[in-house]
């Protein structure tokens, strides 16, 4: 024997001592009033290993057990487990998570049988085909649902967060503190009070900022590593300003224009603008507002350019006015409209 003593072996029970001890260290952060933006979204890089978002939920859940404990003076005492080296300063409360954490790590009788709890459902709200809904959050902020969108929102101590699964919706936030996150395709829009519209289309998303300000990351710009952070001028993605519009393709490709915002948008007045656009696409965009789709089976006659502004839950005035603007002939019948090429007018 020499007298000196084995390495230490890190175990599964060193691991999962570890981060809870980091995730007491993150719920002192996030609880600090002054938070930021970057605070949170590093903090969401972090909680992207589930493994972390299963501690982050331990921490939470004993955070009512600890602070009874604590103003009664029951907390456990026999357990002392060796202090973490400190990594950087937090409020009060972390600091005691922190111990708290290591104590829950090592089975402390106090949080024995804690389990974490199950996530709440998110409530959900659609429209109909044709139809415009507004809805007030329980926070204030209001959404407006554009003709048949779906969304789904959920409400944590970290983030209020919405996924818009189909459709097209306006987002004016009330002003929290908590961030406002809305998730549509591969896309993330970071608010804390502000207003902006998001599209969702089979070819990708659409982003456009109305007033204020917002963060927007692809999902290739948000996989950092886990544990690491950033400062604030390092983090990926784009910020927007009142007007600017960031189009995500489906492949990833990036596009920032700028819109005019000072009527807002005009499908809340009912109405649909094209400007430059295929027949194709016009065809895709105002078949949303009607039962009664425009189908256009002519690839050459599809590739048609138009412009202009139509009521868009009006198929029939739509193809009308096209037999004005194009060499085409309109089929109809109770369930679509047939835009097709007319026939060479014979010499």
């Amino acid at each position: 024997m020499t007298g000196l003593s084995e390495p230490r072996v890190m175990n599964d029970n060193d691991e999962e001592t570890g981060r809870l001890e980091a995730a007491a260290l993150w719920y002192g952060d996030l609880q600090a009033p002054d938070v930021d933006l970057a605070t949170w979204d590093a903090f969401r890089v972090w909680e992207r290993d589930p493994r972390n978002a299963a501690a982050f939920r331990q921490i939470e859940a004993s955070v009512p057990i600890i602070d009874r404990s604590l103003r009664t003076g029951t907390a456990a005492t026999d357990v002392s487990p060796a202090p973490a080296k400190p990594r950087r300063s937090r409020r009060t409360v972390g600091a005691a998570l922190a111990t708290a954490a290591a104590v829950l790590a090592l089975g402390a009788a106090l949080l024995v049988n804690l389990r974490a709890p199950e996530m709440p459902s998110p409530l959900t709200y659609a429209s109909g085909v044709g139809e415009q809904r507004s809805v007030t959050l329980t926070d204030g902020s209001v959404v407006t649902l554009n003709t048949d969108t779906a969304i789904a929102i959920l409400y944590t101590s970290r983030e209020r967060h919405v996924s818009l699964e189909r459709g097209q919706a306006i987002f004016e936030v009330a002003k929290t503190g908590v961030p406002f996150v809305v998730e549509a395709g591969a896309s993330r829009t970071r608010a804390v009070g502000t207003a902006f519209e998001v599209y969702l289309k089979p070819s990708g998303v659409a982003i456009t900022l109305l007033e204020g300000s917002v963060h927007v990351t692809a999902s290739e710009e948000d996989s950092v590593p886990n544990n690491e952070r950033l400062g604030p001028d390092q983090q990926p993605g784009k910020r927007l300003a009142p007007g600017d519009r960031l189009s995500i393709a489906a492949d990833g490709t990036q596009v920032l224009s700028q819109v005019d915002i000072t009527t807002g948008p005009a499908w809340r007045q009912g109405i649909v603008q094209f400007d430059n656009v295929t027949l194709e696409e016009a065809a895709a965009e105002l078949n949303r507002y009607s039962n009664t789709k425009i189908i256009v089976p002519d690839a050459r006659l599809a590739s048609e350019r138009i412009s202009g502004t139509f009521q868009a839950d009006a198929p029939a005035d739509f193809a009308a006015n096209l037999v004005l603007m194009l060499p085409v002939t309109i089929e109809q019948n109770a369930s679509q409209i047939m835009l097709v090429p007319s026939a060479p007018t014979q010499p």
